[in-house]
């Protein structure tokens, strides 16, 4: 039997389904204009069982817009974050970021479908679980590690049993074997610590944002690659910087290099420019706080 089961259903969204004896939980729930499909492949997968989590590894609209409709399907599901996240979800403004995110998603990705109605009130979080907390499945264990610098609630997850690590996309976001693209919006320094502190866990695969998953020789790769990829961001901006450019100035510079047609293809380009404008200030305010 297959326990760990992707559930995405298109490049930009995320689901992947996890299967215990007692429980089962969702590592994120995906875009809402998908959450019909996401819904109709975590059924079939989990064969009559109901949906007891959704672990979110950050509460950006790509990872749990579809939340509401998750809800509405599981009304007894428990949405887990990390404290930080409980209180983002609580806030006006992150309510209608995401919102105005996914309708815009809607209108790319599927323009005919009507928008999926929600109460606010579905982006609250169920249970808050912290560095180092566990929480059972039966006789799977998730075990909880705070990843912050992509988000500062960005968690990623370990299930001991199965030697698999579920990393948020503080690491970055692999894009094709050899490239993984940097993700950081709160800090490159915590970003680089999370990194480090990945690669100790005692995996032997690795679950990758908007993709599937890394076993082996690849797994082992991937935070190399990943420190590298935060590295160079880091030194990019920093670069353009010290040249006389301010932040207006180098987010050009920045999507020439950084918006690729891979890139683009897991995120839409206004999503892309928002978060392009966090990557720069911040690693503006770290190499600030280094001089």
């Amino acid at each position: 039997m297959n326990r760990f089961i992707s559930c995405i259903a298109h490049s930009t969204s995320e689901g992947k389904l996890i299967i215990g004896s007692e429980k089962t939980a969702l590592f994120d729930c995906g875009m809402l204009f998908c959450a019909d499909k996401t819904i109709d492949a975590v059924e079939k997968a989990l064969n009559g069982r109901a949906l007891d989590y959704i672990f979110a590894t950050h509460t950006h609209y790509d990872h749990i817009g579809a939340l509401p409709a998750f809800r509405d399907r599981w009304p007894d599901l428990k949405l887990v974050t990390s404290p930080v996240g409980a209180a983002v979800l609580l806030k006006a403004t992150p309510r209608r970021v995401i919102r105005e995110l996914s309708q815009n998603a809607y209108s790319l990705y599927a323009p005919k479908a009507p928008f999926y109605e929600y109460s606010d009130d579905a982006f609250h979080c169920d249970m808050e679980v912290c560095d180092g907390d566990t929480v059972s499945l039966g006789d799977l264990t998730v075990r909880v590690y705070e990843t912050p610098g992509h988000t500062r609630d960005s968690l990623s997850f370990f299930i001991d049993e199965l030697a698999l690590l579920t990393v948020s996309e503080t690491c970055g976001v692999y894009i094709c074997e050899g490239t993984v693209a940097p993700a950081y919006l709160t800090s490159c320094r915590t970003s680089l610590d999370a990194v480090k502190r990945c690669s100790q866990i005692p995996f032997s695969t690795i679950s990758l944002p908007h993709q599937g998953c890394l076993f082996g020789e690849d797994a082992n790769s991937f935070f190399t690659l990943a420190e590298k990829s935060l590295s160079d961001c880091r030194d990019f901006v920093t670069e353009l910087a010290h040249s006389g450019l301010n932040a207006d100035e180098i987010l050009p510079h920045f999507t020439k290099r950084y918006a690729t047609e891979k890139v683009i293809a897991m995120q839409p380009m206004q999503a892309f420019t928002i978060n392009a404008v966090a990557t720069i200030a911040c690693t503006l305010r770290e190499m600030g706080e280094n001089t």
